[in-house]
């Protein structure tokens, strides 16, 4: 029984990314952060919504809604 637990554990962890959301999701977190609404998110947009920003951007000095949505989609 233990065995068939972890071997489940496994296939979950390996089937499933990191984080990635459908695009209405990745949408709305790239709205929420992007404060001015230029399309863009600065260093200090992208600082002030760590909760909401892939990990792949969060130490960018500027990121496009395009490469947002890549990351955020990707779960990268």
């Amino acid at each position: 029984m233990l065995r068939a637990n972890v071997c489940l554990a496994l296939v979950l962890i390996v089937a499933s990314p990191a984080y990635a959301a459908d695009q209405a999701t990745c949408a709305d977190q790239f709205k929420a952060a992007d404060l001015n609404n230029d399309g863009m998110l600065s260093s200090s947009e992208i600082g002030n919504a760590k909760d909401k920003v892939p990990a792949a951007i969060a130490g960018k000095d500027r990121v496009n809604r395009t490469d947002f949505m890549a990351a955020c989609t990707n779960g990268i």
